[in-house]
């Protein structure tokens, strides 16, 4: 697949950045944790965390574990360098509740020349495990879109932590979708990041939003896979094409003309 360009930047204000680093001690840590309060304006329609929120307190976390190495967005990007996400798996078990408590712990598990893989868990208040994550993450330059050899980058050798596994089945390859109605959408400002390119987290929203509300009150999203392709930008015209594989499993696809932008899975399990 190809290298996705979008730049990845956290939202966490200063006052939350000081609170993540003073739980973890200020100090470089091959794991990392922050834990968040999911309030009543962040559920969705069955009360729970949804999936959208829970990709967005991901890329929250890695960065601020990045940025707790001084190897973050306001670091790079002084060197006009930047991470960028280029895969995302998730599994839940279950999602936290309406004003409970949760705890997302991250850490590097593996990295080569060309990518980075990011696990993630997710802990209840009395640190049962509600799922896993999985990221694979690259490095680019912002000037020649170019990836970079992140064994270049020594924090990674002192924190890498091969030893830590988490309980997730491997991205699946997924091929094209065919779909004879695909629905069309104009990328709009609130669509855009700091790159004012098409927001991570707005990939997910619009395919989640291809299912009906029935759909989730009867089940949960147990698993959802995606790849990041290609770029779209501001004013684009974006094609969504879906496809039901099986009872439940259902595959996604993102075009802007003959360009593919991402390739994705969800997997409903009756709750």
């Amino acid at each position: 697949y190809e290298i996705p360009l979008r730049l990845v930047g956290s939202e966490m204000c200063i006052r939350d950045r000081e609170k993540a680093y003073k739980n973890n001690d200020m100090e470089e840590q091959k794991l990392f944790e922050y834990t968040y309060s999911l309030e009543p304006a962040d559920v969705n329609g069955q009360k729970e965390l949804p999936l959208t929120l829970l990709v967005k307190r991901i890329l929250e976390v890695a960065t601020l574990h990045a940025e707790s190495w001084n190897a973050g967005y306001s670091t790079l990007i002084k060197t006009r360098e930047a991470w960028v996400l280029s895969r995302l798996v998730v599994e839940m078990y279950r999602y936290p509740q309406i004003q409970e408590e949760y705890t997302l712990q991250t850490w590097v598990e593996s990295y080569n020349r060309h990518f980075s893989a990011r696990n993630f868990t997710i802990y209840d208040k009395d640190r049962n495990v509600c799922g896993y994550a999985q990221t694979i993450w690259v490095v680019i330059n912002l000037d020649t879109r170019e990836s970079l050899d992140i064994t270049q980058y020594e924090y990674i050798a002192r924190n890498v932590c091969p030893e830590k596994k988490i309980e997730i089945a491997p991205q699946s390859r997924i091929r094209n979708v065919a779909d004879e109605h695909p629905l069309h959408f104009d990328i709009k400002y609130s669509d855009i990041d700091l790159n004012r390119h098409f927001n991570s987290v707005k990939y997910v929203e619009h395919i989640v939003d291809l299912f009906p509300l029935e759909r989730f009150d009867r089940n949960r999203v147990g698993r959802f896979e995606i790849s990041f392709m290609n770029e779209a930008g501001y004013g684009e015209t974006v094609e969504l094409y879906r496809c039901e594989e099986s009872s439940g499993n259902f595959t996604a696809e993102m075009r802007h003309g003959e360009k593919t932008l991402c390739r994705s899975r969800i997997v409903f399990v009756p709750r």
